[in-house]
């Protein structure tokens, strides 16, 4: 069996950092200016004289004024849905600095490799209130005195560690997630207030 040239897994490893990186960057990039262009528009295309006359009929539709009232409220969508978003990346990277700072302290205190394997995927609904469940921590002491505990007690710790993880990936996803449906929302916000100014 050949053996692994060390150097290039140090290249790939290396690749693997800058474009981690880079992605992340673009990512913050586009959300933050995709919420600004929201907050933009909005403040651009509100106009209260054209909202002060309204009445809602289901015989005599004026579908200018309902496209004009659609994009409006699909803009404050991908408002929210951009705020929410950054409190999800802030947990994000909060919760991924902690699984690798807990990796470090127990391989440095006590020469033990935690979890590697594929977390596990969690339905829409565990995703979605991800944000406001508890989440387990791996405290320094434990880190230092695993190797004097019980097996019991070694296992209760792995289990947290891996539900750390599971809820890393997650909230992960739901950043993902999130811009796409920003994203959906401000085109659709643009298309529909074009149409509506086209119609009228």
């Amino acid at each position: 069996m050949e053996t692994p040239d060390l150097e290039l897994i140090e290249e790939y490893r290396q690749r693997n950092i800058r474009w981690t990186t880079e992605s992340l960057r673009q990512l913050s990039f586009y959300n933050n200016f995709l919420l600004t262009l929201s907050v933009g528009f909005l403040s651009f295309a509100f106009n209260p004289k054209y909202i002060g006359g309204l009445k809602f009929t289901v015989t005599n539709i004026e579908w200018s004024l309902t496209l004009y009232l659609f994009s409006l409220i699909t803009i404050v969508l991908s408002i929210l849905i951009g705020l929410i978003l950054s409190i999800y990346r802030l947990q994000d990277f909060r919760l991924t600095r902690q699984v690798n700072q807990i990796r470090q302290r127990m391989y440095e205190h006590s020469t033990v490799k935690l979890d590697e394997g594929t977390p596990e995927k969690f339905g829409i609904w565990h995703r979605l209130t991800l944000f406001f469940r508890t989440y387990p921590n791996v405290t320094i002491d434990e880190c230092k005195n695993y190797k004097n505990l019980d097996e019991k007690e070694k296992g209760i710790i792995k289990s947290k560690f891996k539900k750390l993880r599971n809820i890393v990936h997650n909230l992960g996803l739901n950043t993902w997630r999130n811009t796409k449906l920003q994203t959906l929302c401000f085109g659709l916000c643009i298309l529909m207030y074009l149409t509506s100014i086209l119609i009228k």
